[in-house]
């Protein structure tokens, strides 16, 4: 009966609710990486790891399809809600947490329990006059890593036997002990029983700056795209609208063609203008449209869903086109500073030197001072089921000092090891030199394509003043018969490229302003898709 229920109790007693495990597995990864996250570069999202539903996820998108007006922040929410590579990259910090936590399980007083119960039966040479008997063995006890090295551990033993037949003697026995193993040598320093805990706090740590930067490309190429949906949707209108003005422009030439004052080749090329004029429409409406629906995959939305944009962004990127906030080499310092790629590659520099030391105590001979202590017990009757009689006959006080010496007459793997960590570090250092040198180049090229964005822009602009003034003098004058339909229709021509030439001037320089401040880090982005540029400062 004993047996039976000390068997239930293990089977059923303990058993770990797999809901509550999840929940508090959830509470621990959160507050580690609580503690690892910088808000002063970016908030943290409420939610790594999201469960996939289909029913919630077309829940979720029956009311995204519900919106017709596409605003720009509602695009940035779209995108950072449903991407798969940013929940991949969510998920990726999660993994890397619990492997942090696993680690850290190493250096935690760690509890232990075992149970030993069944039945026992020794039978005399004759086969007649056995012992038999009914036992259980309890083992409880904690263990740890200490920093120095000390792998120390204690427990309780407690063990009843039941006597059946035979002289087996009954009762209850119990001890404790202690033992702990302290190196003296190899595997004493501090820095190398803390590697991998170390290692696992660092990888966090790179897995939030992934996560970081991450969103920060995301974002930028959110509204880079919507940017460009806007310009093409402003040149396929300027094409409609080049379109119209040929119509109308026919419609003025046809009476003067019949009273000779225009030619009628001259109305037959306006005639193949406006043809040319609809099929550039054509191919722009197609353009658009599938850059449209590429923009829903990026947002992962159904291709079905309608949306408009918002006009109101093009005419703000007209009325606010920003100066670049800093000099070129202010920019370079604030990317060096900033840029959480280049931080992560000159940590993982560090962690290098760090396994080579490591590596270099793994060299040393292994000394070791072995200590055990177990106290005395009165109990007479010392002989429990399942263990050896010596196990837990102790009838005085025990204390045992150990030193065991392993000199290190074969460190092959090791030494191969240390070169191996040597070579890594060069490695690593190179990397980070090349990745330095990266980030210069970019940041540098981002200032360059800004400033040529802005001259383009202003040229642009200009260009289509005068465009649109041309247009319009040579209207008057054609009704004036001073202008012949050739010089309105050429007119016309340069004014609707240099519409289209402004749109896509007025793209790339808010472009490149988004790009500046991805290439120099600058960009904070809260989990929700909203954004703002941050002041340079040193990390």
């Amino acid at each position: 009966g004993l047996c039976l229920m000390t068997a239930v109790f293990v089977l059923f007693g303990c058993a770990v609710d797999p809901e509550t495990a999840s929940r508090q597995t959830d509470e621990k990864i959160g507050s580690l990486i609580d503690r690892h996250w910088d808000e002063s570069l970016a908030s943290r999202p409420e939610s790594l790891i999201e469960s996939f539903s289909s029913e919630a996820r077309e829940a979720r998108l029956q009311e995204v399809c519900q919106t017709e007006l596409l605003t720009l922040p509602r695009a940035a929410e779209l995108a950072l809600a449903n991407s798969h590579e940013y929940q991949l990259a969510k998920e990726q910090l999660y993994l890397t947490a619990l492997d942090l936590a696993d680690v850290q399980h190493l250096y935690d007083w760690t509890p232990f329990s075992r149970t030993v119960g069944g039945y026992a039966l020794e039978g005399d040479r004759d086969g007649e006059g056995g012992r038999e008997a009914l036992g259980v063995q309890q083992e409880s006890g904690l263990s740890t890593l200490l920093a120095c090295g000390a792998r120390v551990s204690s427990g309780f033993t407690v063990g009843y036997m039941d006597v059946l037949t035979g002289d087996f003697r009954s009762g209850l026995t119990s001890i404790f002990q202690a033992a702990a193993t302290v190196p003296l040598l190899r595997g004493a320093d501090r820095k190398a029983v803390l590697e991998a805990l170390t290692q696992a706090e660092q990888n966090t740590l790179y897995e939030i700056r992934n996560l970081m930067r991450f969103r920060q490309t995301l974002l930028v190429s959110v509204v880079t795209e919507y940017y460009r949906l806007l310009q093409y949707d402003s040149r396929m209108k300027n094409a409609r609208t080049h379109y119209i003005q040929l119509l109308s422009l026919i419609d003025r030439m046809a009476p003067l063609a019949s009273t000779g004052r225009v030619a009628a080749h001259e109305l037959e090329e306006a005639r193949q203008d406006q043809m040319k004029a609809w099929d550039e429409y054509v191919q722009l409406r197609q353009l658009y449209e599938t850059q449209m629906d590429a923009y829903k995959l990026l947002l992962n939305v159904p291709q079905e869903t309608a949306y408009g944009l918002d006009q109101n962004e093009w005419a703000a990127l007209q009325a606010d086109l920003r100066a670049l906030p800093l000099t070129e080499e202010q920019a370079v310092e604030a990317a060096l500073n900033q840029r959480l790629d280049l931080a992560n590659a000159f940590d993982q520099t560090l962690d290098a030197q760090r396994h080579v030391e490591v590596a270099a105590d793994a060299l040393k001979a292994d000394l070791s001072l072995v200590g055990l202590y177990s106290p005395a017990s009165d109990n007479s009757r010392r002989y429990a089921f399942g263990a050896n009689p010596g196990d837990l006959d102790r009838v005085r006080d025990r204390y045992e000092a150990t030193l065991r010496l392993d000199l290190p007459l074969d460190r092959e793997v090791e030494k191969n090891n240390y070169k191996r960590t040597l070579i890594f570090l060069a490695q690593r250092q190179r990397h980070h030199q090349k990745m330095t040198d990266q980030v210069v180049l970019e940041v540098r090229k981002a200032c360059r394509d800004r400033r040529e964005a802005e001259e383009r822009y202003n040229t642009q602009k200009q260009a289509r003043e005068l465009a649109g003034r041309r247009l319009e003098q040579t209207q008057t004058l054609l009704q004036y018969g001073r202008a012949n339909a050739r010089d309105v229709l050429d007119a016309q021509q340069d004014y609707y490229q240099s519409e289209a030439a402004f749109a896509e001037a007025l793209f790339l320089y808010s472009a490149a302003l988004l790009d500046f401040y991805r290439d120099t880090g600058l960009l904070w982005v809260t989990p929700d898709g909203q954004w703002e540029a941050k002041a340079a400062a040193a990390r």
